[in-house]
């Protein structure tokens, strides 16, 4: 079982005076932050609860500053986000327990835990989802974690990916299992952690060439059917990785993983636990090369135009409409105005606006930050489309000269025209989101059934990692 947590009460002040004794140079540099979360975000640990690993993450959002508005207003939490130049904020005092991880899984021992936010310490890393992660970064999250380690007695295996335990779930939307999170991504370098001390990992204990000779041998893969499978499944969950998804076709929780009901198929779900594993676990020169978890922010919808051109024609026909109802009652002051709001807006819907948005989604997909960016792109643009709209709405029906009965007029055609923006937008992601559940089914799952195979190379990784656990005490 697991031992009790004998937490000594703290504050975040007393936790932010501990860092700065325990990173003096980043103290000196001015690379320590104080940030505190709402406290609505965050919550106590449970009587009893150990805290008895740390779980990274990568941000997705490629600022500091966009990832803290992103946690406040979610109203999710973490305790530590580590920023690009190495520098460490602390939002959450280390005895609550953050909300990180959400569903989530771990067998620990002989216990399955779930829920591991009541367990764990969060470190958020600013990376957008595929670039690589930088020195500076790096070094802080190895010394961030070996100070955690040393302060809540945390074993060096304890070490978690977001990615591998955030379990396999059932998706309703795409019909089909997917992995929960895919952070941080594959080219986190836990060669680096290894070797100051942290975390499990083969490292350079095999040679490259032999590496990429024993990926060549497959041992199982996608359709086979054996006993050997099984028993490889039931070796996983032991080394704590969930087998079985969190939840079925019919929404029913599947915890906890009870071995009994394992198939000796390796199918679809377990391909997804085989990326798991492999994402943490292989060599880096090969895991570089693996797929990431498919994002509707991965697929580039260039029928955005069509829709941009529409939305700004419906525009066109809105603004004459407009200024033909109010010319001959407005004052020439108010019209003038009239007239400069709405060219205004136009501006922010026009084709060259839609355009632009394309431009910059495509520019960061060219350039491999894809990952969720040009899905923010697209959302912030949309939002300042409807935000500026309403702010139109207020500017219009508050012109002096404008008559009680030509206010109501206007005031429904706009929420005519606005109710037609709404439907454009939503008729673009459903769009959107058709184009990506062809491409999950018919590309990304295909993929992902072929390229996931147990090899030589992963059969000797498990090895090493199941006698390193055994020894850690």
């Amino acid at each position: 079982m697991i031992a009790t947590y004998n937490s000594y009460s703290s504050s975040i002040e007393d936790d932010f005076k501990d860092l700065e004794k325990n990173f003096p140079l980043l103290k000196k540099h001015n690379l320590l932050f104080l940030d505190p979360a709402p406290a609505k975000n965050y919550d106590d640990r449970k009587k009893g609860a150990q805290i008895n690993m740390v779980v990274v993450h990568h941000t997705e959002e490629p600022t500091l500053t966009a990832t803290k508005d992103v946690l406040n207003s979610r109203g999710i939490s973490v305790h530590f986000v580590v920023d690009r130049d190495g520098s460490i904020t602390l939002m959450v005092p280390l005895e609550k327990m953050a909300w990180h991880t959400g569903i989530s899984y771990a067998k620990i021992l002989d216990q399955e835990l779930d829920g591991l936010n009541l367990y764990s310490v969060g470190i958020e890393i600013v990376n957008s989802g595929l670039e690589p992660f930088s020195e500076e970064q790096m070094k802080t999250v190895k010394d961030l974690i070996l100070y955690l380690m040393k302060r809540f007695q945390i074993k060096k295996d304890m070490i978690f990916s977001h990615s591998e335990i955030g379990t396999i779930i059932y998706d309703k939307d795409l019909d089909d299992y997917t992995m929960r999170k895919p952070d941080p991504h594959k080219l986190f370098d836990w060669e680096f952690l290894e070797e100051n001390g942290v975390g499990l990992h083969i490292n350079n204990r095999i040679s490259p060439d032999d590496a990429k000779k024993e990926i060549q041998e497959v041992l199982y893969e996608f359709g086979n059917k054996s006993d050997d499978i099984l028993k490889l499944k039931k070796r996983l969950n032991n080394f704590f990785y969930k087998i079985r998804p969190w939840n079925d076709k019919d929404g029913k929780i599947l915890f906890p993983d009870n071995q009994s009901l394992y198939t000796d198929n390796f199918d679809e779900i377990f391909s997804w636990v085989v990326l798991q594993f492999s994402m943490h676990h292989l060599p880096k020169e090969i895991r570089e090369n693996l797929m990431l978890k498919l994002e509707q922010g991965d697929i580039l919808p260039d029928f955005l135009r069509d829709y941009g051109n529409e939305i700004s024609n419906q525009f066109y026909t809105f603004k004459i409409e407009v200024l033909n109802t109010v010319k001959s009652s407005l004052s020439k002051k108010d019209y003038e105005s009239l007239v400069l709001y709405l060219k205004k807006y136009n501006n922010g819907v026009s084709y060259d606006a839609f355009y632009t948005l394309m431009y910059k989604m495509k520019l960061y997909y060219n350039c491999y930050l894809r990952y969720k960016t040009n899905t923010g792109l697209y959302q912030s643009f949309k939002n300042s489309v409807l935000l500026t709209f309403d702010n139109l709405r207020k500017k219009i029906l508050s012109l002096k000269s404008l008559p009680t009965g030509k206010a109501a007029e206007i005031s429904n055609m706009m929420e005519g025209f606005e109710s037609r923006l709404l439907l454009n937008f939503s008729d673009f992601e459903s769009e959107w989101f058709q184009e990506f559940k062809c491409k999950w089914a018919q590309e990304f799952i295909p993929n992902l059934e072929k390229q996931m195979t147990w090899t030589r190379l992963h059969e000797n990784i498990l090895e090493y990692l199941e006698v390193e656990k055994e020894n850690i005490f």
